[in-house]
């Protein structure tokens, strides 16, 4: 039902698009066709997406941006066109609807192609570490100054580039953290690109723990072969399991999208182990995992998930996925614990990120007693 609703939803906006604008700029008709089809293609191989040859890789890499990128304008330029429809009805219809919205409409496609341009080389050029300072409250000593550099969100796939991923390995070690955590999303569903993924990690040093857990797309595609892939190789993989480094205890927990109970996020299983007084920190692909870390009372929570909708200004804590969750971007505090949202690393299916604040993310969390914090200030 869902899928039909989003289907007609869709095709309704392609269709007021298609008819505005050939009405409008009606000497841009061949450009506007053209922009249908290749922006509709993708939806008659739906149905092959998943079953994982070379061909429906090609056609998902190659022709997923677009569709991606087209459904969005549709969307927004039929709401556009709606506003537009109501302003030309007020004013009294003194001119043909054509001409009024003319110019309202070329200020909108302008404005577009600026976004789509700006928003393409933010997502592929640039890499912002944010440094985030935890304070704890009665905080052993030894674990003062603990910091773990946080990535999320690679979504590793045919198009990715190797030297992007060795890039983003060097800046995260360069912060030298106690570890490197993935918080899931590593790949593009397909786990054929974990061998890619698992190459760029050669430019790290040998002693750096590098620790993972599952995010939504390895449960898309085929988890247990993600699994397979990953154990016994560079990246330890924690699934409702943990490890410890310097006395503090990475609990790693499976992803909420599993579509098997084996695969069932545990966060009791993922501390069953835990040594005692050991500081733990839940490691999780979805910010839903902070609810069960209140519950516990865990002290600190780390998350990927929401890409910041890849849409999002920092500066006023605002981002489109923030429409949809209550935690989606930066750190909260409620009662006794704390959660990170580090808002992408890389990017899905459009490489676009627009706004401030929202390039591609490396966090450093760093724990600092609430104490000595206290002392400073």
């Amino acid at each position: 039902m869902i899928f039909t609703l989003v289907l007609a939803t869709v095709l309704l906006a392609n269709v007021a698009a298609y008819r505005v604008l050939v009405r409008v700029h009606p000497r841009r008709r061949g450009i506007v066709v053209a922009l249908v089809v290749v922006g509709n293609a993708m939806w008659g191989v739906f149905p092959w997406m998943n079953v994982r040859t070379d061909f429906s890789r090609f056609v998902r890499a190659t022709m997923g941006p677009p569709w991606f990128a087209w459904t969005s304008f549709v969307i927004l330029y039929s709401t556009f066109v709606l506003l537009v429809a109501v302003s030309w009805v007020v004013v009294g219809r003194r001119v043909a609807f054509a001409r009024f919205a003319r110019w309202p409409s070329r200020v909108f496609l302008w404005v577009t192609l600026f976004a789509l341009v700006i928003g393409v080389w933010n997502a592929l050029v640039p890499l912002r570490v944010e440094r985030v300072v935890v304070s704890v409250a009665g905080l052993p000593a030894e674990m003062e100054g603990f910091r773990v550099a946080l990535i999320s969100d690679l979504h590793a796939g045919l198009y990715t580039r190797t030297s992007r991923l060795e890039t983003i390995f060097n800046t995260a070690a360069a912060q030298r953290p106690d570890a490197i955590l993935l918080a899931g999303d590593n790949v593009d569903d397909d786990p054929v690109f974990t061998t890619k993924l698992l190459n760029a990690t050669h430019v790290l040093d040998a002693r750096m723990p590098l620790i993972s857990v599952l995010g939504n797309h390895e449960m898309y595609g085929d988890p247990f072969d993600a699994i397979r892939r990953l154990r016994g190789s560079r990246i330890q993989l924690l699934v409702n399991e943990g490890t410890s480094i310097r006395n503090v205890w990475i609990a790693g927990i499976s992803d909420f999208a599993a579509r098997t109970p084996r695969l069932a996020p545990d966060v009791d299983a993922a501390l069953r182990a835990k040594p005692p007084g050991a500081f733990p920190i839940l490691l999780a692909h979805q910010p839903r995992a902070f609810f069960d870390a209140m519950k516990r009372g865990l002290p600190l929570t780390l998350c990927g998930h929401s890409h910041g909708g890849q849409f999002a200004f920092r500066p006023l804590h605002w981002s489109l996925s923030g429409v949809f969750l209550p935690y989606h971007m930066g750190l909260y505090q409620r009662g006794g614990s704390q959660l990170y949202v580090n808002t992408g690393t890389g990017y899905w299916m459009l490489p676009w990120r627009f706004g401030i604040g929202i390039s591609p993310e490396i966090t450093v969390v760093e724990l600092r007693s609430a104490d000595d914090a206290d002392g400073r200030r």
